[in-house]
């Protein structure tokens, strides 16, 4: 008998004819993704990641360089990310990707009278002499221009000042809408108005000038609306007594090298805005509508406080000027925030032990704050200011030191000792009932 070879059949291929095989069985093909693949699948997406992020560095400017660190909680703050500098280090390179802020110092002003003259480049007097500060050139900070003794200048010389009214004619154009304009239509009715310029709001007067740019519509009127807010609150919120009107002079200035260059030439080395004793003046950089009016109204406070109380204890004059900045001014109120990153952050650095304590906190000088770090010091100003104007009854400490010290404008006063003696409780009772409001009390200023 002659056996017939069998045929080796493939796996797939169809059985012959007549035989019963059972049902098919196909090879395991390999998995689609092994791996190897998804390694390099990761490492394909981490690279699109990677050059997308790179391109928003590279087109971002520092600015929104250091939002994106707070964004994306690698700052707590922009003034922590301010604070930042980053560096990218490897084997033989070092590529600077973001540098931290200039330093400078902050000036409260007095205008002498007379006429508004332009710029000049001044001689540094002692008044300009760099004392340190919040972004001094000694120290970190927020880079605005900390200057000297605002009673260099003597007594307070700034009344409010109003232009001679002009005339103004209103009349209806050809679509029947209402013009304002200086001349007279020629082939139309209208009528004479009278409009002043310059003229402030019974406590201040102000001279605008938006240099080198056209402002959004409606920033000139909201700026005038905050400056007007913040010389109220000061003024009447805080029941200050027979202060005598000031007039200044806001200068905003669009970009960056032009603003340095006029900071150089008062002796100070800011990137955001800054004040001068000699005519009143608060120059800011535009950085926006929002931070641009916070950083104004800051300088604002100091030149109504430095004008009125002449020299004021670092701790209150800082403390005010980081209120007003947090403040929100609508029709017939005003609100000051309370931050909840900035507490918990006084929180974390009380529970370390790392705040120092209230009486030489008081005390301390633009030296002293610079040794503790503006981390520390100036949330913590900020903290004893919004804490004493958070209950009625604190509010009458405030006034009452406030009209103190201007009743000894430019002679020696102890802003201590009236505190131990009109708080109730004295500065233990003081240090106390702060440190309770900050662990559970702390709550946003509404006047």
């Amino acid at each position: 008998m002659v056996r017939r070879p069998q045929q080796r059949r493939t796996p797939g291929s169809p059985a012959p004819a007549g035989r019963n095989h059972g049902p098919l069985r196909t090879a395991k093909r390999p998995p689609r993704r092994t791996r190897t693949s998804l390694v390099w699948s990761a490492l394909r997406i981490s690279t699109v990641v990677l050059a997308a992020c790179t391109l928003v560095w590279v087109a971002s400017t520092d600015d929104q360089r250091r939002r994106l660190l707070v964004q994306f909680g690698l700052a707590n703050s922009l003034a922590q990310a301010e604070l930042t500098e980053l560096t990218l280090v490897g084997p033989g390179f070092r590529i600077p990707l973001l540098p931290a802020l200039p330093s400078a110092e902050q000036g409260i002003a007095a205008r002498p009278g007379g006429p508004v003259r332009r710029e000049r480049q001044p001689h540094r007097t002692p008044e300009q002499e760099p004392t340190g500060g919040r972004g001094s050139l000694e120290g970190l900070g927020r880079r605005i221009g900390h200057g000297g003794d605002p009673c260099v200048i003597g007594v307070a010389r700034n009344p409010s000042r109003s232009s001679e009214p002009r005339p103004v004619h209103r009349y209806l154009d050809d679509r029947g809408d209402v013009v304002f304009s200086d001349r007279a239509p020629s082939d139309a009715p209208s009528e004479l108005v009278s409009v002043r310029s310059g003229v402030g709001v019974g406590r201040f007067s102000a001279d605008y000038d938006m240099d080198g740019f056209t402002p959004p519509l409606g920033f000139r009127r909201q700026l005038e609306v905050d400056l007007d807010g913040v010389f109220h609150f000061l003024a009447d919120d805080l029941r200050l007594v027979g202060m005598q009107p000031v007039h200044l002079r806001l200068r905003v200035i669009d970009g960056r090298a032009r603003f340095a260059r006029l900071a150089s030439s008062k002796g100070l080395q800011t990137d955001s805005g800054f004040y001068t004793h000699r005519d009143n003046l608060a120059v800011v950089r535009w950085m926006g509508d929002t931070r641009t009016r916070a950083v104004a109204r800051h300088e604002i406070a100091h030149l109504a406080l430095g004008n009125w109380l002449g020299r004021t204890p670092l701790w209150l004059n800082e403390g005010l000027a980081e209120v007003v900045e947090t403040m929100r001014f609508q029709q017939n109120f005003a609100i000051a925030e309370a931050p909840a990153r900035r507490l918990e952050r006084l929180r974390r650095l009380q529970r370390a032990g790392r705040l120092p304590g209230l009486e030489a906190f008081l005390a301390s000088t633009r030296k002293q704050w610079l040794g503790w770090g503006n981390d520390i010091a100036y949330p913590y100003a900020w903290s004893l200011v919004h804490f004493l104007l958070q209950e009625p009854s604190r509010q009458h400490t405030v006034s009452n030191l406030l009209n103190a010290l201007a009743e000894h404008r430019c002679r020696p006063f102890d802003h201590i000792g009236f505190l131990n003696r009109d708080y109730v409780g004295g500065l233990a009772g003081l240090e106390r009932d702060w440190r309770r409001w900050l662990d559970a009390e702390a709550a946003p200023l509404q006047f």
